[in-house]
Formats: structure tokens, sequence, C-alpha cells
């Protein structure tokens, strides 16, 4: 054979590999929604999903990506799962990143509601407390709007292989797979926001304990659940009779 022939041999042998690398497929568990709970894995691979649950409310979410200060629409994505979980992360629509199928500092899942829901639970994998992955007590960030539009926001920490903590007290932590080497680092927060109503909910990320030091990953995750319920009548009758209150006051300090 001739050193053209062998050297166009080796060309398309790199073109080759190139190509099943990029086409290598990522596993996916299959778990479709049920009544109440929507779960990652039905995200697709688009900028956003739209679904309904709970007998009638639609849920929207988008993956979002920060650039410049601003947040514009990036991808969902997904990696093999550990343990048997897996959730939805966010990527760039192009572009490098640091933790394909995750969440990522700079990268939020948003999901917002045509009816305000009480978030009964979330799940999220692929959170760790160090030192698996060069993690140090990965910390996820979880923010919403309640149904009176005031804000808040939360943190989830992995603070061992089987405990986390949330940021406020109260709130029950299940650690559903070990925050160890090819384990999940799965947890499940339940009632998160007490009996708040909540209209949209978001999924980011912070700096983890070890801080922007040399070998650190920093905090990166992936949204695997999230369960809601509808209002009793009688909890809306609560909340518009607080609103109708709050509304009185504010028009009798203007008129004094």
């Amino acid at each position: 054979m001739s050193f053209f022939s062998l050297k166009t041999c080796a060309a398309a042998l790199l073109v080759f590999s190139g190509l099943t690398a990029q086409a290598t497929s990522v596993t996916v568990l299959s778990k479709p929604n049920t009544f109440d709970t929507i779960y990652g894995v039905n995200f697709g691979t688009g900028s956003s999903y739209h679904t309904s649950f709970l007998g009638g409310v639609t849920a929207d979410f988008s993956a979002l990506v920060e650039k410049n200060s601003t947040y514009t629409p990036g991808k969902f994505t997904f990696k093999n799962p550990q343990d048997g979980y897996q959730g939805v992360g966010v990527s760039p629509k192009s572009g490098g990143e640091r933790t394909p199928g995750e969440i990522d500092i700079g990268e939020v899942i948003k999901g917002s509601f045509s009816q305000a829901v009480q978030v009964k639970s979330f799940s999220l994998g692929l959170l760790f407390n160090g030192p698996e992955y060069d993690d140090v007590k990965e910390k996820a960030i979880v923010s919403v709007v309640y149904a009176d539009n005031s804000k808040a926001s939360f943190s989830l920490i992995a603070s061992g292989d089987t405990t986390a903590t949330w940021s406020t007290g109260g709130v029950t932590v299940n650690n559903l797979s070990p925050a160890t080497y090819g384990m999940g680092g799965a947890w499940s927060v339940l009632n998160p926001f007490g009996n708040k109503l909540v209209k949209s909910i978001a999924f980011g990320a912070a700096t983890g304990e070890k801080g922007l030091g040399k070998g650190t990953n920093q905090s990166d995750y992936t949204l695997m659940s999230i369960t809601a319920a509808v209002p009793e009548p009688e909890t809306y009758a609560m909340l518009l009779a607080g609103l109708a209150a709050i509304g009185a006051v504010a028009r009798r300090k203007k008129k004094a």
C-alpha cells in the first residue's frame, strides 16, 4: 500500500472516530410523568418543555444559560445515570462547557405553572459532598415566586455521604442514593416551602465550600423530579381574603 493510501486511510479513520464519539448515546431512564409528578428525564433536548399535571395545571420549563450577565436560552441535556438515578441538566446551545448534562454555575432550569401549586417535594441527583469528582459540599440554589408575587431563595448543600442540609429548619431531606463514587448522590426535599403556593421555581447552582481554588469542580447536579398538589378551595379562599386585607390596608394608608 502506498504512503498516500495509508495517509488517506488514517485520515478517514480519524474522521470516523470523531463521528463515532459525537454519536455516543446517553442512556436516559424512562419514567413517565404521573398525575402529580413531573420527571426530568422527559424534558427532551430542546430549550423548553411543556406539560400538564394535577388535572389540568400546565407547566413550562426553560433551559437558561448566563452570558454577559444575561440569561439566554440553552438546551436540556443528559448524562448516563448513576445507581439508576437520572435527571436533566443544561448546556449552551453551542460552545464548550464544564459539565454536560448537569446544572452548572451560570445555568438554570426555570419552571412556571398556570396555577399556583404547593410543591410537595423535589428530587436532585449528582449532588456530592466531596471528595468525589473534586466536588466539595455542592450547593443547589432553589428560587421561587409565591402566589402573592413575593420571592425567596433557598439552598440544598450535600454535607455528607447520606446527609444534606436545607437552608431553613424543619424540612426533611431524604437521601435516595449515597453521595459516593459511582452512586447517585440523590436527594429528595419534602415540603420545601411549607404550605406556601408557588407560581414559579428555578434551579441553579452556587460555589461549593472549596471556593475557587485549584482542583475544584464546583457545584453541578441534575433535576430529577418535582411533585406538587393543587390547593384545596378553602386554601384559595384564605389566600384571596389575605390579599384583599392587604389591599384594604394599602388603600387606607394611601388615603391617610
